[in-house]
């Protein structure tokens, strides 16, 4: 029996990020810290910025198709760059001796907005997929109008939370499937109750 194993390039991007940014963030520490006696090579920033925007599409798509995440270690990546413009921008302006390397600002700033897209990426995914915290509260809301009424309606749903049919449609069949509500009849007379005991 032939056991062909397949090349996946994007499982390469997580350590090569990891390690690309170890190098890059080192050799920043060291232009910054020598002084000017070690020379930060050009093209770097280029690289690593397409590296992080890399990283950071590869994990929405696979967040958006279903697929498994890759490490969670890009907000690690954010901080670790913020931290080091924030003390260099100290040091810097306490002791004009030390200059700033050319390409930290410009870094800090990409990596950062990158994170926030992805961030902004991850909430309408759950606004979408009916996760998160707010598709929580919303659960909460049917479960109140249930409770107030002894049943509800997916138009009377939809006066409350203000969505679309389609929108509550998916927020009323997940929670029917996960046993939290029970659908009655078919339809335009359809009607949710609580789950009989």
């Amino acid at each position: 029996m032939d056991i062909k194993k397949t090349f996946n390039e994007m499982s390469l991007l997580s350590p090569l990020l990891f390690i690309y940014t170890l190098t890059y963030f080192g050799m920043m520490v060291a232009d910054f810290g020598l002084r000017q006696a070690f020379e930060m090579p050009s093209g770097m920033m280029v690289v690593y910025i397409a590296l992080v925007g890399a990283y950071a599409a590869d994990k929405e798509i696979r967040r958006w198709m279903g697929s498994e995440l890759p490490p969670k270690m890009g907000s690690v990546f954010v901080y670790l760059w913020l931290l080091f413009f924030l003390v260099a921008f100290v040091i810097q302006s306490v002791n004009a001796t030390f200059t700033m390397p050319a390409d930290l600002t410009a870094v800090a700033l990409q990596v950062l907005a990158v994170f926030f897209g992805s961030k902004a990426s991850k909430k309408i995914y759950e606004l979408k997929s009916g996760s998160g915290e707010i598709a929580k509260s919303r659960e909460e809301i049917v479960l109140q109008l249930i409770k107030g009424r002894g049943k509800i309606t997916r138009k009377d749903v939809m006066e409350s939370l203000k969505l679309s049919d389609s929108s509550v449609g998916r927020i009323l069949a997940d929670m029917e499937k996960r046993g939290r509500i029970q659908q009655v009849g078919d339809h335009h007379g359809a009607y949710y109750i609580l789950p009989r005991q």
